[in-house]
């Protein structure tokens, strides 16, 4: 079996979701940051695919580390909590008794298990003028509408950025569950309860990894994040550069355009990486 398998994976953001980011107003945005962290800022990301092939090379699906030379690390579920800034996020949150207009009343089976496009949520909520398209459809007031947009942006991020389903940019209807809870809570037992993203994230990073390395073509988890997190372990010795969050003073969207080692270009090949990572060392980690 090829050690670097090669798989596809998200390489950066749909035009259009770029586009419906630029058009939320400043409300919108806060609750975003305040639901979702810094993980918006994965809009400004390019993937590097080289780097997340050679990387899965050296991961060990049974003990669930990579394995560098004579050292082994693994994304930990504070670094990517950490790293999308949600620590405690929620706590301040009040639940509130809200119907979404995403979210059928009574979902059939076939409301559960399909999936939705990106195209139904963009045309429908994707601009502030695209209310009047279907008004007649939402049948509620433009105010209520306006509200409902950051919930289906992070829908739409989430469905095809974190926990991308494949090319077609078809969005598991389950992600609109769980962008629900991130915004509303989850009532247990008469109570709301609110739950972090970190570890559902993680745990898809992890199965994607491990079936990516047994020949799987698409990475079904956020590569955008694992690139984030390999890199941040790689910076070290490049000045003062705090990399912890991804929106530190836009830290993750400088990773793109700095270079680590003075001889590589940002699209390192397959080769040079595997060499970078088959050399580390303990005291090479940040």
């Amino acid at each position: 079996m090829n050690r670097f398998p090669k798989f596809n994976m998200v390489v950066e953001a749909p035009v259009l979701l770029k586009m419906w980011y630029n058009d939320l107003n400043v409300f919108h945005k806060r609750d975003l940051s305040k639901y979702v962290g810094a993980l918006t800022e994965l809009i400004n990301i390019v993937g590097w695919p080289e780097l997340v092939e050679v990387l899965t090379g050296y991961w060990d699906n049974e003990r669930m580390v990579f394995r560098f030379g004579t050292m082994e690390i693994t994304p930990t579920i504070k670094e990517i909590r950490d790293g999308i800034d949600t620590v405690d996020t929620g706590l301040e949150r009040r639940a509130r008794k809200q119907e979404s207009i995403l979210i059928p009343n009574k979902p059939t089976l076939e409301d559960i298990i399909n999936y939705i496009s990106f195209m139904y949520l963009y045309v429908r909520l994707g601009h502030a003028s695209f209310y009047a398209n279907y008004n007649q459809e939402f049948r509620v007031t433009f105010r209520e509408w306006d509200g409902i947009r950051p919930l289906a942006f992070t829908i739409a991020l989430l469905g095809t950025m974190v926990f991308p389903q494949g090319p077609s940019l078809s969005i598991n209807t389950r992600v609109i569950m769980l962008a629900h809870t991130l915004f509303h809570g989850h009532l247990n037992q008469r109570q709301v309860k609110y739950y972090p993203i970190a570890p559902v994230i993680l745990s898809d990073m992890y199965r994607a990894l491990g079936r990516c390395k047994e020949g799987h073509r698409y990475f079904q988890g956020c590569n955008l994040l694992l690139q984030w997190w390999i890199l941040s372990h790689l910076a070290k010795g490049r000045g003062t550069q705090q990399l912890h969050t991804l929106d530190n003073n836009k830290s993750l969207k400088g990773l793109n355009d700095v270079l680590f080692w003075a001889d590589l270009e940002n699209r390192k090949t397959r080769g040079r990486w595997g060499q970078i990572l088959s050399e580390l060392r303990a005291d090479d980690i940040q």
